[in-house]
C-alpha cells in the first residue's frame, strides 16, 4: 500500500522564489503518524524542532518559513523515514534564486530503489525494510519503472539550453553518464563557483546535481545508469551471505568492476567499486533540427 501527498508519487514539484514565505498544510488522513522533512532547506528553529514531531491521524499542522537557499532541494516525511519514503512521501521542492540563469527547456527526475521481493500479491508493495540495502535491486525514475527499451524522452532542439535537475531519494548511489557530455553547474542545491564539464556523476543518498547541456546537433543521444556501491558501503554489507569479501563480488546481483563516478581505493592501492546493476539507457535526449536557425541572413522567417 502506497501513501502519497496529494495522491501522487512523488509528491507534488513546490517551486517557489527565494526569500517567498512558504505556508505548507500538512493534513493527515490516513491512519498512520506522518510529518515533513525540508532536505536541504535553512529552517528557523522552532520549524526545524517541528520537523521531528509527527502529524497524528486526523490532524494537520501548518509549516511556515522563509524560502533559502536557491536550488534543488528535497521533501520527506520525517516518520519511520526509510518505510514512509519507501511508500511514496517525498517530493522535490525548488527554490529559484532572484537572479536565476533562463534556460530553454528545464527537466526534473528523482531516483530511487526498490527491492522486488516487496513486490507481492496483486502488485502493490508490502514495505518492510530490506535485510541489506544490497536488496533493492529496481530503479525507479519519478516512481516509474525504467529500463534499456522503455527509456525516458527528453524533446528538445538543437542549439537549446537544457537544465537537467536529478535528485536521489534511493539508499543506494545511483551513477548516471553520458557520453556527450555535461556542464555540472550545482551539488546540492548550490552554485559551484567553477562550473566543469563532466561525462557521468554519482548521486548519493539524499543528494542532488543540476546539470546544463545545449545540443549542438540533431540525434538521439542516450544517459546510460547504474547503482553502485562505494567501498564504505561494501564493508558494511560484506557479511551478506553470498557476498565475497575478498574478491568485492557477489554470487548473484553484485559483481566486481570500474564503474564511472568516485570508486575509492582498496587496501591493495586499486580503484574499485560495486556495480549492482548493468548499466541501462534510462533518458534519450531527442534533439530535433531547429529549422528557424537555418535561416540564412536575409531570408524571411516563415
Amino acid at each position: 500500500m502506497a501513501w502519497t501527498y496529494n495522491g501522487t508519487v512523488p509528491g507534488p514539484e513546490i517551486r517557489v522564489r527565494e526569500g517567498d514565505t512558504v505556508k505548507i498544510r500538512l493534513r493527515n488522513q490516513s491512519g498512520a503518524k506522518h510529518g515533513l522533512f525540508f532536505h536541504g532547506l535553512h529552517l528557523p528553529p522552532r520549524v526545524a524542532l517541528q520537523e521531528e514531531v509527527p502529524v497524528d491521524p486526523d490532524h494537520e499542522y501548518t509549516y511556515e518559513f522563509i524560502a533559502r537557499p536557491a536550488g534543488t532541494h528535497l521533501y520527506h516525511c520525517s516518520w519511520n523515514m526509510a518505510e514512509h519514503i519507501s511508500r511514496g512521501l517525498y517530493g522535490v521542492f525548488i527554490v529559484e534564486a532572484a537572479n536565476e540563469q533562463k534556460f530553454d527547456r528545464e527537466f526534473v527526475y528523482v531516483l530511487s530503489d526498490w527491492n522486488s521481493k516487496d513486490l507481492k500479491g496483486e502488485g502493490h508493495h508490502e514495505t518492510g525494510h530490506p535485510q541489506t540495502m544490497m536488496d533493492n535491486d529496481i530503479t525507479t525514475i519519478n516512481d516509474k519503472a525504467v529500463a534499456g527499451d522503455h527509456p525516458i524522452i527528453m524533446d528538445v532542439k538543437e542549439g537549446q539550453r537544457v537544465k537537467i535537475r536529478l535528485a536521489n531519494i534511493g539508499h543506494l548511489p545511483h551513477t548516471v553518464r553520458f557520453s556527450e557530455g555535461f556542464t555540472l553547474t550545482h551539488e546540492d542545491g548550490y552554485p559551484i563557483s567553477e562550473p566543469r564539464k563532466e561525462s557521468s556523476i554519482t548521486l548519493y543518498p539524499g543528494k542532488r546535481h543540476d546539470i546544463a547541456i545545449t545540443p549542438d546537433r540533431p540525434g538521439k543521444f542516450p544517459f546510460y545508469h547504474s547503482v553502485t556501491f562505494p567501498p564504505s558501503f561494501t564493508e558494511r554489507e560484506s557479511h551478506q551471505e553470498g557476498y565475497d569479501k575478498q574478491n568485492h563480488e557477489g554470487t548473484q546481483k553484485v559483481k566486481a568492476g570500474l564503474v564511472p563516478g568516485d570508486p575509492g581505493k582498496a587496501e591493495n592501492g586499486n580503484s574499485y567499486a560495486i556495480q549492482l546493476t548493468k548499466e541501462e539507457v534510462i533518458f534519450v535526449l531527442d534533439v530535433k533540427m531547429d529549422h528557424l536557425s537555418k535561416i540564412e541572413p536575409g531570408e524571411k522567417r516563415p
